[in-house]
């Protein structure tokens, strides 16, 4: 009897070793007829108990079963489970034949339903789930990539970029740095935007050569992009390469002579060259080529009216350029005494001051009519380029001893 008791013990632990595996196979055959819940139940079921909890095969079926109720739900969650679930049955046996056999179409599957959630959050401007999603996504083909087993996922410089938009976007711009830079080495093309982030992060950073390196990029790539002209301007005058600069300015400028925004934006620019200020806003000292800066200049604001005589700043900026000239002389002048006043040199100052303070004069006037048009509608900027413009108008006035212009231009400037 003994022997028979033994007997009947061993085969009752057998039956339920084997009553446990079947549970598995018809958590496949279920899988097979498209009932993954009935699945799941049968799989959580095996890995229950003690004899299939560990087996390979168990945590395979249990990954491909979370795998077809992710697809199903396109639910991250059983997508993270299901790769969990297939990390499980490699770390206990890196050749299951099963695995090895249908591994890559799994693990893409729900690499795609991850990234596809990054997304979907991209989209929705969330931008913390989104960077969480890829990063995830990535993780995941990193991982099945290193096991070396049929196939690959193949890198993906959309997602790698678009990761780095995301985490750029929620503040982390360190993180961030790391894969717009990683999409950039890999050459990605489809979005100018990464060239142009990656240029504003390095200019940030104080890193001129990989702000430059950003710049040349974008442009060689999106060669009709004119963001990157603009970014390069940027980066010539704050690196104090004014000779690089004054060379693309007159580039652009040769290349779009008649468009008015392009000539006027020139002239700006070699005139900020020729006046520089310092971080406190005040006069630097003149560059050695101020004569040919403002020359150009010059022939830039007449060129800009002459597109377009109504437009206010461009004559305001003309009207200034002279004025700005006659209270450059008008110190030279005021610091004589009396005596170097009336000398020739002082009568020939005071020529200048005021041959230039009347070539001013109708500039500003035409201004002063383009802004006071627009109205209530007046942008901040225009409103106080108008205001400079009217302080010119009352000195000028002044010392002409038109005192009737200055009280109008006065109760002009109260009023705004």
């Amino acid at each position: 009897m003994k022997k028979l008791m033994v007997s009947l013990l061993f085969c009752s632990a057998t039956m339920a070793a084997m009553a446990q595996r079947a549970k598995v196979n018809s958590a496949e055959d279920y899988l097979k007829s498209n009932e993954p819940e009935k699945a799941q139940a049968d799989i959580n079921a095996a890995l229950q108990n003690d004899k299939t909890k560990n087996d390979a095969k168990t945590w395979y079926v249990k990954g491909k079963v979370e795998e077809a109720l992710s697809t199903k739900n396109k639910s991250v969650p059983l997508a993270d489970s299901a790769y969990e679930a297939y990390k499980k049955a490699l770390d206990i046996n890196p050749k299951l034949p099963d695995a090895v056999l249908e591994m890559h179409q799994r693990m893409y599957n729900l690499y795609a339903i991850i990234g596809n959630a990054g997304y979907e959050a991209l989209n929705n401007q969330k931008w913390d789930s989104a960077a969480g999603y890829f990063n995830r996504a990535q993780d995941l083909a990193n991982y099945y990539n290193g096991k070396n087993m049929a196939g690959t996922i193949p890198t993906d410089t959309s997602m790698i970029f678009y990761s780095g938009y995301a985490l750029q976007q929620a503040g982390q711009k360190d993180s961030a740095l790391v894969r717009l830079q990683k999409a950039a080495d890999l050459q990605f093309s489809k979005e100018a935007a990464l060239y142009v982030v990656l240029g504003q992060d390095y200019e940030e950073k104080g890193d001129s050569a990989n702000w430059l390196k950003a710049i040349e990029e974008g442009k060689k790539l999106f060669p009709k992009d004119k963001r990157f002209n603009d970014m390069e301007l940027v980066y010539y005058a704050k690196t104090g390469k004014t000779s690089e600069l004054t060379s693309m300015l007159d580039k652009k400028l040769a290349e779009n002579p008649n468009d008015f925004n392009t000539v006027l934006d020139y002239a700006i620019r070699m005139d900020n060259l020729a006046n520089p200020h310092t971080e406190k806003g005040e006069d630097a000292p003149k560059p050695a080529n101020y004569d040919e800066l403002m020359g150009k200049a010059e022939t830039g604001y007449k060129k800009a009216v002459e597109l377009n005589g109504s437009d206010a700043v461009a004559n305001f900026q003309l009207g200034a350029l002279y004025f700005n000239r006659a209270v450059g002389f008008n110190k030279d002048l005021n610091a004589m005494d009396s005596k170097g006043q009336g000398s020739p040199k002082g009568k020939e100052l005071q020529t200048k001051v005021e041959g230039l303070m009347n070539q001013a004069l109708p500039f500003f006037e035409k201004a002063e009519d383009g802004f006071a048009a627009k109205g209530t509608s007046i942008e901040p900027s225009d409103k106080q380029t108008y205001q400079s413009c009217l302080y010119a108008l009352q000195k000028i006035y002044a010392i002409k001893n038109q005192t009737d212009k200055v009280e109008a231009v006065k109760k002009k400037l109260e009023s705004l």
